[in-house]
């Protein structure tokens, strides 16, 4: 079996679109979204049990999710190669481009054992490094843009802004600087590689560009950069790219969610069109009210009417239909469903395989000292992946989305052959 293609998840949002062509809602009982799932290693575990999931029953759509760390991590053995054999400047090379491709391979191979119809790859929190204005008064030169692509990119940021933002897209010369010196950098250079990379050589059919952090105009000129550089450099026009406008916070963190005024939101949902108009955002991500890593007991009220004014407003205004991606959705103490496009989910898994490992290690704990191989054996792994696809298959229900497979293979057409090279072909290749 092959992996879905994002012009085939476009066709999968359109259907499940929350709202009318005019922008009213459809009835609740056909309000959908898609569960995405992040794998972390072993990924051999999350993806089987992820797999499993969407084959029960007459089968679910999912979305399954490796995150730039992940991906780092998976294809950190072969980076480390091809940089030490002088070829690692190579996008296919890179450990994220190499990571992110296995994990494409491991995934259709799961796929195609259990003969899933539905599964969609996606690169998920592919985070820009941080930036501090002190830290970039002075030019480093490097591998990033050229100068005066980068000072165009900032520029068009600017001026693209000023009718919405007002003052706030009023960029002083020491931060204009500051913002060309970083996109000049090594450090934005590698991490668009990065992106980049594992985007070709994965082919996904979404990839989350993670610049919710940067200061504003910075996010507006990176996100544009990247993106542009995707469709047109590559002339990728398949992979949804999503774009988040403000990022999610953690668990723990003091600042509290504040719901905004009548007035307030209407600017904001002005500032959230104008950025992806201007991203070129298949996919948005924006603050609901959310946090990352949910503790266990931890749950967040979504802000609905935030979400189903700016979500109404990007269709409209658009005339295209714009999924919001829920970021921090373990803690997520409702489901706003059909508002929220893509509901990721991360913590639980974690947590519910773990919590068996724990169990597991406690009740056989004197045999695992004395060495005993059958407590000790696959028993231990193979045991992680049943409440991580149950707890998957919860989710698929709580999304609307269980068993809804068949309705959507009318809608895209059944799954053909995977044709795409090996990524010990892309290495070689590099």
């Amino acid at each position: 079996m092959r992996l879905r293609t994002g012009t085939e998840l476009r066709k999968v949002f359109d259907y499940i679109c929350p709202f009318d062509s005019k922008g009213g809602p459809k009835p609740s009982d056909g309000q959908r979204t898609l569960l995405a799932s992040n794998a972390n290693l072993p990924l051999e575990i999350q993806l089987k049990a992820f797999v499993m999931a969407s084959a029960q029953g007459a089968g679910s759509p999912q979305i399954v999710q490796i995150s730039y760390s992940s991906a780092m991590i998976t294809g950190n053995l072969a980076g480390k190669i091809e940089l030490l054999a002088g070829v690692g400047t190579s996008l296919h090379g890179r450990p994220t481009a190499v990571g992110a491709r296995r994990a494409a391979e491991m995934l259709s191979w799961f796929a195609e054992d259990f003969g899933t119809h539905c599964v969609f790859l996606a690169l998920d929190h592919f985070t820009a490094p941080k930036f501090n204005l002190a830290d970039w008064q002075e030019s480093r030169g490097g591998s990033g843009l050229n100068q005066a692509v980068a000072k165009a990119v900032v520029d068009e940021a600017v001026e693209a802004m000023k009718p919405v933002f007002g003052a706030e897209a009023e960029v002083s010369k020491e931060e204009f600087a500051a913002f060309v010196n970083f996109l000049q950098s090594d450090t934005y250079g590698e991490y668009r590689r990065d992106f980049l990379g594992a985007v070709e050589a994965a082919r996904p059919a979404w990839a989350m560009i993670d610049t919710g952090n940067l200061p504003i105009v910075l996010n507006f000129a990176t996100s544009r950069e990247i993106a542009g550089t995707v469709r047109g450099d590559f002339d990728n026009r398949d992979v949804m790219i999503e774009c988040e406008l403000s990022a999610t916070g953690s668990s723990g963190d003091e600042e509290a969610y504040e719901r905004l005024s009548e007035r307030e939101l209407q600017g904001f949902i002005e500032r959230t069109v104008l950025f992806a108009a201007f991203a070129g955002a298949d996919g948005i991500a924006y603050e609901i009210g959310m946090k990352h890593a949910a503790k266990q007991g931890e749950k967040h009220e979504p802000d609905i009417a935030k979400l189903k004014e700016t979500q109404r407003a990007l269709m409209l205004e658009l005339g295209r239909y714009i999924p919001f991606a829920q970021h921090g959705g373990t803690g997520a103490a409702n489901l706003a469903r059909g508002l929220v496009g893509k509901n990721n989910i991360n913590t639980q898994y974690l947590v519910d395989g773990a919590n068996f490992l724990a169990d597991h290690v406690e009740a056989c704990l004197e045999g695992i000292r004395a060495g005993e191989k059958k407590v000790c054996g696959t028993g231990l792994y193979n045991g992680m992946v049943v409440p991580e696809a149950e707890r998957c298959v919860a989710k698929l229900k709580e999304a609307g989305t269980y068993g809804l497979a068949p309705e959507l293979l009318e809608v895209i057409g059944p799954a053909g052959t995977v044709t795409a090279r090996s990524a010990t072909e892309y290495v070689a290749e590099a």
